[in-house]
Parts: C-alpha cells; sequence; structure tokens
C-alpha cells in the first residue's frame, strides 16, 4: 500500500469517524428528544387522569344539581299543595264561624223579639187595665154626680 492510498484511507477513517460522531450526536439528541417525549407523555397521561377526574367531578356535580333540583320542584309542589289545603281549610273554617256567627245573631233576634212580643202583650194589659179604671172612674163620677143630684132631689 502506498502513502498516497494510507493517506486516503486516514482521510476516509477520519471521514468515517466524523460521521460517526455526528450521528451519535443525532443519536444522542433524538434520544433527548424521545426521554423529552417520554415524559411529556408521562405528564399528558396525568393531565388526561387530572381531566378525567375533572370530568367525573363535573358529572358528579352535574348529576347533584339535577338531583337537588328535582326535589326542590317536588318540595315546591308539596308547598304549593300544602298551601292550597290550608287555604281551603281557612275558607270552610270561615264559613262555619260565618254561619255559626249568623245562628247566633238569629237566635238572639228570636229571643229578643219573643222578649218584645211577650212585654207588648203586658203593656197592652195594663193599657187595658188602665181604660177599664178610667171608664169605671167615669162611671162612678157620672154615677156620684148624678147621686148628688138624687140627693138634693131627696134632701
Amino acid at each position: 500500500m502506498t502513502d498516497n492510498e494510507v493517506n486516503v484511507l486516514k482521510t476516509d477513517v477520519a471521514l468515517i469517524k466524523k460521521d460517526i460522531k455526528q450521528i451519535e450526536r443525532v443519536f444522542n439528541k433524538v434520544d433527548d428528544a424521545v426521554d423529552d417525549m417520554a415524559e411529556l407523555h408521562k405528564i399528558a397521561a396525568v393531565q388526561e387522569k387530572i381531566l378525567e377526574n375533572a370530568e367525573r367531578r363535573i358529572e358528579n356535580l352535574e348529576d347533584s344539581f339535577i338531583k337537588h333540583a328535582d326535589e326542590e320542584a317536588i318540595h315546591r309542589k308539596e308547598l304549593r299543595e300544602t298551601i292550597t289545603d290550608m287555604r281551603e281549610d281557612a275558607q270552610i273554617q270561615r264559613e262555619r264561624r260565618h254561619k255559626e256567627v249568623l245562628e247566633s245573631i238569629k237566635t238572639m233576634h228570636d229571643t229578643i223579639t219573643a222578649k218584645l212580643d211577650s212585654q207588648d202583650l203586658r203593656i197592652q194589659a195594663l193599657e187595658n187595665w188602665r181604660w177599664w179604671i178610667l171608664g169605671a172612674a167615669a162611671v162612678l163620677v157620672f154615677v156620684l154626680d148624678r147621686y148628688d143630684v138624687l140627693m138634693s132631689l131627696f134632701s
């Protein structure tokens, strides 16, 4: 082998070594990129778990809100029914008390009317007595007046 060939071989080996170093650097960069991607993959997996948990929590909250809204609607319906029942009961009680008051007033009216009728009868009886006594007194005066005339005739 000649010196020239040895030089070419040395140059080729040097170029190959340089190429291998460049390939090695590229592989190192690829390894670093793969490591970074693996780390990013792990981070993405963690973020995905966090998102899944957040979605589950949101779904649970939505379910809770829906359940609460349904319970609230039921409660409002029951409350409305209770208020309606109370209104109806109050109306019935007012009507009953109204009837009782009217009956009481009618009873009082009847009692007062009966007492007034009784008093009217007594007053009428007293007036009749007065007229009888006045009539009897008039007859007595007339008779006594005539008796004086008779007495003056006989005396």
